[in-house]
């Protein structure tokens, strides 16, 4: 029995409805990302003006001039806070995907026993947000001593289980046992397969 495919068949107006559905939604959701911009171009003046208004009337940059000046005044440079966010998300990154692309190429790759168990615990810990996990990380945390470092910060992102998923759910999709079955015969090592072919 031969399958058919079935088309779509819409008129222009049904297309044009839908683009415009689709249109005003994005509209609607672009708004809060255009007054935050507009807002950070407003004079003092403007923010006390009732009724409120959307856009700016008079756009200027002497808002970013006043907090790198302020920061400036202050105990912790504005710099600071700019070296600590890119070298806690690169080093936090780096870290994700080098041990989750390990753990995940184990998980996908190999079989041993506890494998599913593995799997589904990672699944389960995609459910629980931060803030469930949060005194229990805290309390870690503390015990190793880590109060007031970056490993507070960077370690935890080390082992997040959203990554782990993301890799693993890539390997078990896109590298086929042959691949690795050639590899082996060919004499690659695990470090080799997992380098160069996973």
């Amino acid at each position: 029995m031969r399958l058919r495919k079935k088309k779509i068949s819409r008129s222009f107006g049904g297309d044009l409805f839908i683009f415009l559905m689709l249109a005003g939604g994005a509209v609607f959701f672009a708004l809060p990302l255009v007054y935050i911009v507009s807002q950070a171009f407003k004079p003092f003046n403007e923010f006390f003006l009732f009724p409120p208004q959307f856009f700016v009337r008079n756009p200027t940059l002497q808002n970013s001039q006043d907090l790198f000046v302020l920061m400036g005044e202050s105990w912790i440079p504005i710099s600071s806070y700019f070296f600590n966010s890119v070298y806690i998300v690169t080093v936090g990154l780096l870290g994700n995907v080098i041990f989750g692309s390990l753990a995940a190429y184990a998980l996908s790759i190999h079989e041993f026993p506890g494998k599913k168990t593995f799997n589904q615990i990672i699944i389960l810990s995609l459910m629980f947000p931060m803030v469930v996990v949060a005194i229990p990380s805290y309390y870690i945390i503390a015990s190793f001593g880590w109060i007031d470092t970056y490993y507070a910060i960077i370690i935890p992102a080390f082992g997040n289980s959203l990554g782990l998923y993301l890799m693993k759910s890539f390997m078990d999709s896109m590298v086929h046992d042959e691949y690795i079955e050639a590899a082996r015969i060919d004499g690659a090592s695990e470090l080799r397969i997992y380098w160069q072919i996973v």
